[in-house]
């Protein structure tokens, strides 16, 4: 007669203790860590390029990496965060939709010490995360507006196409400008408005303002897509030769509108190199090991003069 295994109460413990890990990944112990990407909209050549690198990098680590669009909605990206938070993810890299929001959701990450890594964009407090890659946003809008008033010989009317309210990104690029402005007097900005990273929006802004007779020697664009906007609204408008462009990201309809003379120049923030160095600086500290708190990505103007020897 087969003997029966009686189970003693300290192995009782011990099964019931480790039951509700089983159930929850499903006994899956070699399977690949698990990272996600919580992108602020994944709608223009600089998002997706992101994107691709992270992807692609993930690949090459053999991980396996989750890519969230929160469609530049605060409340969508917590909600995004909360539910990966619930899963079990391994680490976050997050390119915030806003400078403020995520203080809760980014708490309850560092209570379950789960690495997060911010991408391009900051937040207000940096004790919520455990590392910056991106680059100096202010320092790409003095590079931008420097390279503008060079181009104008230091005087003339600029328009300005910001990014969305409550981007840090954006608000650090406006002060790059003013930082360059303050020391040019005969150098006006005439307007601004936010177009959203948005290139239908800012084609609209520009021919607003065209049709309003409001007289612009360059127009500063805060990222490519904003930038093209405006090269469409030039064109129509039979401008493209009189109004200097400039933008920022280096994206391929950038570079052949600088190519076929329709903007002057755009600002490269590698941003292959960014999206793949987060994705590195996530895993290794899910691995234990150190990171600076802040890693920059250099920038480069890009103009006619170097298009074609500058590695975008």
């Amino acid at each position: 007669m087969r003997k029966i295994a009686r189970i003693t109460p300290i192995l009782l413990v011990f099964l019931l203790a480790i039951l509700p890990a089983l159930v929850t990944t499903g006994c899956r112990a070699n399977d690949p860590p698990r990272y996600a990407l919580c992108m602020s909209h994944l709608t223009n050549h600089f998002t997706n390029a992101l994107a691709a690198s992270a992807r692609a990098r993930a690949i090459e680590l053999g991980v396996e990496l989750v890519v969230l669009d929160a469609q530049q909605d605060s409340s969508r990206q917590i909600g995004q965060i909360e539910t990966l938070l619930e899963d079990g993810i391994a680490g976050l890299l997050i390119e915030p939709v806003a400078e403020t929001g995520l203080e809760d959701v980014l708490e309850t990450a560092m209570r379950k010490q789960v690495p997060v890594v911010l991408v391009t964009q900051k937040i207000g407090n940096p004790s919520l995360y455990d590392c910056f890659v991106g680059t100096n946003a202010f320092n790409g809008g003095q590079l931008e507006m420097t390279a503008c008033v060079e181009a104008l010989d230091h005087q003339g009317d600029l328009v300005v196409l910001l990014g969305p309210v409550g981007s840090q990104a954006s608000a650090a690029r406006y002060a790059g400008y003013l930082a360059v402005l303050e020391d040019q007097p005969d150098i006006r900005i005439v307007a601004e408005l936010n177009a959203d990273w948005n290139i239908e929006k800012a084609e609209d802004i520009v021919s607003n303002w065209l049709q309003a007779g409001k007289h612009m020697d360059a127009i500063v664009a805060q990222n490519d897509e904003m930038a093209i906007g405006a090269v469409k609204a030039l064109s129509a408008a039979g401008l493209t030769s009189s109004i200097q462009v400039f933008g920022m990201d280096a994206s391929d309809q950038a570079l052949q509108a600088i190519r076929q003379n329709e903007m002057t120049a755009t600002v490269s923030q590698q941003t292959a190199i960014q999206g793949s160095r987060a994705l590195d600086v996530c895993h290794g500290l899910t691995r234990g090991e150190t990171f600076p708190d802040e890693i920059l990505v250099p920038q480069v103007l890009i103009t006619i003069q170097n298009i074609d020897t500058i590695q975008q």
